[in-house]
């Protein structure tokens, strides 16, 4: 009896409480969703998981609530762009006073395997280079230049020189010259310094920009 009794009471005691303090259905959640901090969601998962993810309503309650809460968010404010000090123009007239004809007598070996550097010598892989500097382009005899080359007008000018030592390919696109070019202007300026010493034909150097501080001094 007294076992049977004190079930009973909790059992009473148990409704009384259900009935007096209302309880919130256990899929709902124990926060107001649009008023409280919500918790952070992963929305890879919930991508992922779609839409199996969001059969529970308590899932689709926290989203709701997430989504609220960065919808109310400031936006992310945008980062200046940065200025990067842009690299001062080569001057060519610069290098090639500087440049040392010896230097670039040794950095030009490269070169030898497909071209001659001697007077009268004998057309290679590519053409005898005597007197290079200053000829028209795809000029010397006896070479089988290619269409592009043959086409490409003007002469193989100081400034020409520089900018095709840096990438044939690029400079005079469909030519036949397999180099990939000198990376480094010094090195273009010192081979291009040792060419113009065969033949005695170069035009004169071009004369270096003056500094912009002697130009303000005068």
């Amino acid at each position: 009896m007294c076992i049977a009794a004190a079930v009973g009471v909790a059992w009473g005691l148990d409704f009384f409480f259900d009935h007096l303090m209302s309880k919130p259905p256990t899929s709902e959640l124990g926060y107001d969703p649009m008023g409280d901090n919500a918790a952070p969601m992963d929305m890879g998962a919930v991508q992922r998981g779609w839409p199996n993810a969001m059969h529970d309503p308590s899932e689709r309650a926290r989203m709701m609530a997430f989504m609220h809460g960065m919808g109310s968010r400031e936006p992310m404010p945008i980062a200046a762009p940065t200025t990067q000090p842009q690299a001062a123009p080569v001057d060519l007239g610069t290098l090639l006073a500087d440049a040392d004809p010896q230097v670039g007598q040794a950095k030009a070996q490269v070169c030898a395997s497909c071209h001659d550097f001697t007077q009268g010598g004998p057309n290679r892989i590519g053409p005898n280079l005597w007197g290079v500097v200053g000829r028209d382009i795809g000029s010397h005899a006896g070479f089988a230049y290619s269409d592009a080359m043959k086409s490409e007008p003007g002469n193989w000018s100081y400034a020409e020189l520089f900018d095709y030592l840096a990438s044939p390919a690029r400079d005079i696109p469909g030519n036949k010259m397999g180099f990939a070019g000198l990376r480094k202007p010094e090195d273009r300026a010192a081979v291009i310094r040792y060419l113009a010493t065969l033949g005695g034909s170069a035009p004169p150097l071009p004369r270096p920009k003056q500094p912009i501080g002697e130009t303000a001094a005068q």
